[in-house]
């Protein structure tokens, strides 16, 4: 079996979890002992995670800013698409994200399509950001009625799927995702720049990741403690958050990190916690990196977070500040509770995995073809 994968994904970001989870499950298909050939086609990308797991493009101007070189390769890699659609053979084709331009070149193989979240149509009344790219609901509008099986990375996001779109529960197949973050306790830890213990807080700040709230709500107990929050990745602070930092008093106890795979695993391994307050997730792939790093984790009690954490993590209601500094102040004052969580990470940690969404997958690609 054969199974074209697209550009769009790798057209659209360097670094993220869409790009990492369709690398993961590309490279798993073709490392697998089952006969099956995943192709990417993909002609020019910077995407961080192609290299690290032997797919291959050609770099784009890696020098010149993303925002300026994407719409020139994703124009390019999307005719190479056609190219290759008309000119390769396949079985299945899976979409890597929601432009269905491709549906008019399929010739009536099957469409399989991965949906990550619904926070468009969630949440697009509430952040102007979101509501600007209105193509992004037209899109997924018009190709999940149209794909022939429909894959939802968590119940929650299958659930959303049915409200927003009317599907029938049958058309769409649960298939979690797994931690590209592992420990090697043979490898020495990096230094760390923490002069004081330290929360965690990983990735994208903006709209519902609840950054803001998160920091108001917490600031007496870093001052109080004297314990920071170093955020990893999620680019510079925004003139707004320094602004905010400063008038909270906090501009020496929040930090902002650029990342990798080494050090984002040593800062989760080295954290009192990890702090994921946002309002909506489709599965939330930080709280696996915590689990695989022994790291306890304190998480919003919406979304797919409860069905992936389980009972292995504190939650909180982050519309309830006091509900949130609770969740906080229980974690820093006990070293026992740390322990207890970090523990409870590891054993729910053991039913997610890259080979299990591969095997699933495949599963669910033989099914279409029979």
């Amino acid at each position: 079996m054969k199974i074209f994968f697209d550009h769009q994904t790798f057209s659209q970001q360097n670094y993220g979890g869409i790009s990492r989870y369709f690398c993961e499950l590309i490279a798993g298909i073709n490392q697998s002992p089952t006969p099956h050939q995943a192709h990417l086609s993909l002609l020019f990308s910077n995407n961080a995670y192609l290299k690290e797991k032997g797919l291959h493009a050609l770099p784009f101007f890696p020098g010149q800013p993303f925002a300026r070189t994407q719409p020139y390769f994703y124009r390019l890699n999307k005719a190479f698409n056609r190219l290759e659609m008309q000119t390769r053979s396949y079985d299945v084709f899976h979409a890597t994200y929601y432009e269905p331009s491709f549906l008019s070149h399929i010739r009536k193989r099957p469409v399989v399509v991965t949906f990550l979240d619904m926070i468009h149509e969630k949440y697009h009344t509430v952040y102007p950001e979101l509501a600007a790219d209105s193509r992004v609901m037209a899109w997924k509008k018009e190709i999940v009625h149209q794909a022939t099986a429909v894959i939802a990375i968590s119940e929650n996001t299958k659930r959303d799927l049915i409200e927003y779109y009317d599907l029938s529960p049958d058309r769409i197949r649960v298939i979690y995702l797994g931690s590209s973050v592992f420990v090697d306790d043979t490898q020495a830890e990096l230094p760390s720049e923490a002069t004081a213990p330290y929360l965690l807080f990983v990735g994208n700040r903006g709209m519902y990741k609840n950054f803001l709230p998160f920091i108001r709500a917490v600031a007496p107990l870093l001052l109080a403690y004297q314990v920071r929050v170093i955020c990893a990745g999620g680019g510079a602070f925004s003139p707004e958050e320094t602004a905010i930092l400063k008038q909270l008093n906090l501009t020496n106890l929040v930090d902002q990190q650029p990342i990798d795979d080494d050090t984002l695993r040593h800062l989760y391994r080295q954290a009192l916690a990890f702090v994921f307050p946002s309002l909506y997730e489709g599965f939330g792939i930080p709280v696996l990196e915590a689990f695989a790093c022994n790291c306890p984790c304190i998480l919003s009690n919406r979304s797919s977070l409860p069905e992936v954490a389980g009972a292995a993590a504190l939650y909180f209601d982050p519309d309830q500040p006091d509900s949130l500094r609770a969740a906080v102040e229980q974690l820093i004052t006990s070293p026992a509770r740390r322990q207890q969580l970090a523990e409870l990470g590891q054993a729910q940690l053991r039913h997610f995995s890259w080979e299990k969404t591969v095997r699933e997958t495949l599963d669910l690609y033989e099914s279409l073809l029979h």
